[in-house]
């Protein structure tokens, strides 16, 4: 098998041929042996014919009839296909399923390639890696003490190597007369016990405020987020998971990055490796938008069916 493969694309949408290049360009930056580049033309290595339409099909069933070994592409989960890849597409069933098409070494066995819960896991985590989240004895970041919501009343954060920062749930709003930029990402990375989060009360809030800059909540969960782990997804995130924003997040509005990326998904439901190719962005702008997006409390995250998506 050549080091360069063509796979023949025939009657596929503008989407899905995205998605495929995606995923290809995705294997070569991992370093695969394997490179492929896609056409639109008969004749490639490996030929892919989207059978969910009257031309699709009758594409498919020329190619057949002629004997060539041709992958069909369905949303039909009982389509009659002897090599068969479900929309949407998964890396690692198109990616084997090409492989082995290409060298032969396909056995009866393995012809359908339909996609699976457990498959698409196993990729997503090959690709993106999750952070470490350990209950152990309350220690998180304080972007995962702000999600989870271990502090319900007002507290004074005290942390070795942390500016003092009071947090009042309640209101939604913290206190901190420094720029966001002194806390930085190593801090965000720390782990940091529950006890951290020392109580104050009610008069005492008001003491100790007087005088220091009120920010929204927001602000702070948004940054905490977004520099909880660098290029790692938090692994409420991984898997077969499909993404939509309620709203905008107002500090991805600063960041023309960002920005991009919250108007992809707030249009409407997208997995990861979508948002990836769509976006342009690197995997590290990626997972970081969405870290900080579910820490803010403004992720919609979806499990369900991959055909039928509702949030």
């Amino acid at each position: 098998m050549s080091d360069r493969m063509i796979l023949s694309a025939l009657k596929v949408g503008p989407k899905d041929l995205m998605v495929m290049r995606s995923l290809l360009n995705l294997a070569g930056g991992r370093g695969a042996g394997q490179s492929w580049e896609i056409s639109e033309q008969v004749g490639g290595d490996v030929t892919l014919v989207d059978i969910d339409s009257d031309h699709g099909r009758e594409t498919w069933e020329g190619l057949n009839e002629l004997g060539q070994p041709v992958i069909a592409l369905t949303r039909d989960k009982d389509a009659d296909a002897r090599f068969k890849l479900s929309k949407p597409l998964r890396s690692r069933a198109f990616l084997d399923l090409l492989n082995k098409l290409a060298s032969g070494d396909l056995s009866p066995e393995e012809v359908d390639h339909t996609d699976t819960h457990s498959r698409d896991s196993a990729t997503v985590e090959s690709i993106w890696q999750a952070m470490e989240v350990k209950e152990r004895q309350g220690h998180f970041t304080l972007a995962e003490h702000l999600r989870r919501q271990t502090w319900k009343k007002p507290v004074v954060i005290i942390h070795p190597g942390w500016p003092l920062l009071l947090i009042d749930p309640g209101s939604g709003a913290w206190f901190f007369d420094g720029s966001i930029s002194e806390l930085t990402p190593p801090m965000f990375a720390e782990t940091m016990p529950a006890s951290a989060g020392q109580p104050v009360s009610s008069a005492d809030l008001v003491d100790r405020v007087q005088g220091h800059k009120q920010r929204s909540l927001s602000e702070l969960k948004w940054f905490a987020g977004l520099a909880q782990s660098r290029g790692k997804l938090h692994p409420d995130l991984m898997g077969d998971v499909q993404f939509m924003l309620t709203q905008v997040p107002g500090e991805a509005m600063r960041n023309e990055q960002l920005h991009r990326l919250a108007q992809i998904l707030i249009r409407g439901p997208q997995d990861i490796e979508a948002l990836l190719e769509q976006s342009g962005q690197p995997p590290e702008n990626v997972s970081a938008f969405l870290n900080a997006c579910y820490t803010s409390g403004k992720l919609l995250v979806n499990r369900t069916s991959s055909t039928a998506v509702s949030f």
